[in-house]
């Protein structure tokens, strides 16, 4: 009962704390876009800020392993939980390639596009070809683009196999990848159920909410993010596909 009244005031703190960050972001982001200057550099100080209090509301401590690159880059990496992007943008100045249904979530659909996060339904190969032709425009000095190539969630046993449609742009054009790899652990000698419950979110085995209060439920959460020495470079998406598979393989550590 006492942990489910903490969770609760967790989440009540992290929706106040996102609402009232993202009003001061929203705010100064119309003045860009009224003068038509870049707004990317806003969007990476709040998402760090943002992140920043979320591993202080929800106690996640972040170990990085290797060097996070510098934008612009093209980087690729495993896709455990709708909390992958904390890590990320603790680390990179950087935007994503996000599934379709995201843009439809109230409130947060539209939080999301105004951060730059570019959609995709890869039901439809036209609209794979639209994505590469805007990928092809927003890489620059102040953003890199992050890739779940494994087109969904998964609870962190395994990478999944990869889908290289998206590689399509990074492959013709010659741009070197990046990967990365995300694992989490949470204090179960303490409690706490493990990450692939608590904090990997896949399949249908929670609604939304229900999970948040679960991972908010935790006393702990440890995150580990690996950065590739070296990117990979080819000009065919599969074998690239291929590639990096074989090197997020090496330094990926399963989450259990």
């Amino acid at each position: 009962m006492m942990r489910t009244f903490i969770a609760s005031l967790k989440i009540f703190f992290l929706i106040a704390y996102t609402l009232s960050l993202y009003l001061i972001y929203l705010l100064v982001y119309a003045v860009l876009w009224l003068f038509k200057l870049p707004y990317e550099p806003l969007r990476n100080l709040y998402m760090y800020l943002w992140s920043k209090g979320m591993c202080v509301v929800l106690n996640i401590h972040v170990k990085t392993e290797g060097n996070p690159p510098q934008a612009p880059f093209f980087l690729v990496s495993n896709h455990l939980s709708y909390i992958d992007i904390i890590p990320l943008y603790l680390n990179l100045k950087c935007t994503f390639v996000a599934k379709k249904e995201v843009r439809s979530w109230p409130l947060l659909g539209f939080m999301v596009k105004t951060m730059g996060v570019i959609f995709v339904d890869r039901s439809r190969k036209r609209d794979v070809t639209r994505v590469n032709e805007i990928l092809s425009k927003s890489l620059n000095k102040h953003q890199g683009m992050i890739l779940f190539p494994e087109g969904t969630t998964s609870g962190g046993d395994r990478l999944l196999p990869f889908r290289p449609s998206l590689l399509d742009y990074p492959a013709s054009e010659g741009i070197p990848v990046y990967y990365a790899t995300i694992s989490y652990r949470t204090a179960e000698e303490r409690g706490d159920p493990p990450a692939e419950e608590s904090v990997c979110f896949y399949g249908a085995r929670d609604p939304f909410q229900k999970h948040v209060l679960k991972l908010a439920k935790n006393r702990r959460v440890d995150c580990t993010i690996h950065f590739c020495s070296e990117p990979v470079q080819c000009e065919d998406r599969k074998a690239l596909a291929q590639k990096l598979h074989s090197g997020m393989s090496k330094i990926f550590e399963p989450t259990s």
